[in-house]
C-alpha cells in the first residue's frame, strides 16, 4: 500500500471507548501520543456499546449568577436604603470603577441621604497618653516603641481638664468631642471607667456629642458607658482581615469585632474605620470596606485615616498613601454605606483644600479639627473656618443631620 494511503487509514481508525472520571466522559484517540505501556492499558475492550457513545447531560448548578459588574454600581446608586449583604466582588467592582465617574456617582448617593453642605466638626483629645501594651505597628503610644519615638507615658487627665478642653472645642464650633486613651482594654480599670463616665456626662451637659476610644471593652462596661450618655464608641478594624496580622499581633481581628458587638448591643453608636498606607493593597482596602459594610448594622460613622508615619515605629518610613486611594475608599464607602457619616481623620493635614473638597464631593461629611489628633498634627479651627467659608460648607449640628435638600 502507498505510504500516503496507509497514513490516512491510520488516521481513520476508530475512537476508543471513553475513560470514566467522576461521571464525566473523557475521550481519547488511538493517535494520542502515549507510551507503549499506557497505550496498551487503554486499548478498547469488547462491548455492546457503540464506538461513539454520546455524553450524558451536563449537571446544572442551581445557583443565581452574581450581577454583572456593570450593573453593580447602577443598582447601588439607585438604592433607597442601606444593605449589609455586599460581596467582595461587588465592592471591588465599585472601587475599581473609573475614578471621575465614581466620585460623581458617590456624590449623587450623598445628596440623596445627606445635606451635602453639612460637615460634622469633631475634636479629639488624648486623655491618657502612651504606655500601651499593644504592638500596633503604626502607633507611637506603644510602650515597646517608646525608645525610638521618645513619647513619654502620662497618667489619665483629670475630669476638669477634659471638660475645659471640651468647652474650648464647642466655642470653636465642634459638635462632637472624642476622648482617646492608650489602653489595650478596660480590665481592672474601674476607677478610670468611673472618671470617664463623669467626663461623658460633662460633655453631654455642654450639648455636645460624646465619643470615646478605650480599647477592648466587654458588655457590662459598654452598658456603663451607655448609662453615662455616651453617643459613640470608636474601635477601628484598621484593614482587611487578611492583612491585619501584618500590622498587629497582640489583638485579633475577631476581638475587635467582638468589642463592636458589645457596643452595638448596648445601644451605643459604632464608629469604626481603617487606616490607609500600612502597606496594604487595593484588595485589602476592599476587604476593609467589606468588613464594615456587612456588620449587622452599618457603623454610624466610618473614619478614613491616612497613615502618618512616626519615626521609631515599624511603619515610620512608609511612603504616603496616594490620594486617589483615599478618594476611592471614601467614594466607595459612601455608595455602599449611604447613611453612614464618612469622616476624614488622620492625614488630612497633608491634603490641600482642593483635595479635601474632592473628598467632600465624594461623600465625606465629617472631619477632626482642633489642636491635635492624639499624637499627630491636626488642622486648626481657624483654617477650617476659612475653608468652610470658601467652599460653602457649614458645621453639622449636634445630634442632628439636616435632611437632604429636595429638588
Amino acid at each position: 500500500m502507498e505510504p500516503g494511503r496507509l497514513a490516512l487509514r491510520r488516521l481513520a481508525g476508530p475512537l476508543v471507548r471513553p475513560a470514566q472520571c467522576n461521571s464525566i466522559r473523557l475521550f481519547t484517540t488511538t493517535c494520542s501520543r502515549a507510551s507503549p505501556a499506557s497505550a496498551a492499558a487503554i486499548q478498547p475492550q469488547h462491548s455492546d456499546q457503540p464506538s461513539f457513545p454520546i455524553p450524558g447531560p451536563i449537571p446544572v448548578r442551581n445557583e443565581v449568577p452574581p450581577p454583572a459588574p456593570k450593573n453593580v454600581l447602577r443598582d447601588a446608586v439607585s438604592a433607597t436604603k442601606p444593605r449589609n449583604n455586599w460581596t467582595r466582588d461587588e465592592i471591588a467592582a465599585i472601587y475599581d470603577h473609573p475614578l471621575m465617574d465614581l466620585v460623581h456617582q458617590a456624590s449623587l448617593v450623598h445628596r440623596r441621604f445627606h445635606n451635602p453642605a453639612e460637615v460634622q466638626l469633631c475634636t479629639l483629645m488624648n486623655i491618657k497618653t502612651g504606655g500601651c501594651t499593644e504592638d500596633c505597628s503604626y502607633c507611637a503610644q506603644a510602650t515597646r516603641y517608646q525608645k525610638g519615638t521618645g513619647l513619654q507615658a502620662k497618667k489619665v487627665e483629670s475630669v476638669e481638664s477634659v471638660l475645659a478642653a471640651a468647652r474650648a472645642a464647642k466655642a470653636n464650633g465642634s459638635t462632637r468631642f472624642c476622648m482617646g486613651a492608650a489602653w489595650r482594654d478596660m480590665r481592672g480599670r474601674k476607677n478610670s471607667l468611673r472618671n470617664i463616665a463623669e467626663m461623658i456626662r460633662g460633655v453631654r451637659e455642654l450639648g455636645m456629642e460624646a465619643c470615646v476610644t478605650l480599647g477592648m471593652i466587654d458588655g457590662e462596661q459598654a452598658k456603663e458607658l451607655k448609662a453615662a450618655g455616651l453617643t459613640a464608641y470608636n474601635h477601628n478594624v484598621d484593614t482587611s482581615r487578611e492583612f491585619y496580622p501584618s500590622v498587629i499581633s497582640t489583638r485579633t481581628y475577631d476581638e475587635r469585632l467582638q468589642t463592636l458587638g458589645h457596643v452595638r448591643d448596648a445601644g451605643i453608636n459604632v464608629c469604626s474605620g481603617g487606616i490607609l498606607g500600612l502597606g496594604e493593597t487595593a484588595t485589602d482596602r476592599v476587604g476593609l470596606l467589606h468588613t464594615v459594610s456587612t456588620l449587622p448594622k452599618h457603623p454610624e460613622s466610618f473614619p478614613v485615616n491616612a497613615l502618618v508615619p512616626i519615626k521609631g515605629t515599624p511603619l515610620g518610613d512608609r511612603p504616603p498613601i496616594d490620594f486617589t486611594s483615599m478618594l476611592r475608599t471614601i467614594a466607595t464607602a459612601r455608595i455602599i454605606m449611604p447613611a453612614t457619616i464618612v469622616r476624614i481623620a488622620a492625614g488630612r493635614k497633608t491634603m490641600s483644600e482642593e483635595k479635601q473638597a474632592l473628598c467632600f464631593m465624594a461623600g465625606a461629611n465629617a472631619i477632626f479639627t482642633g489642636e491635635k489628633m492624639l499624637t499627630t498634627e491636626c488642622n486648626g479651627w481657624d483654617e477650617d473656618k476659612v475653608m468652610f467659608d470658601r467652599w460653602g460648607l457649614e458645621p453639622m449640628k449636634s445630634f442632628e443631620k439636616s435632611p437632604p435638600p429636595t429638588s
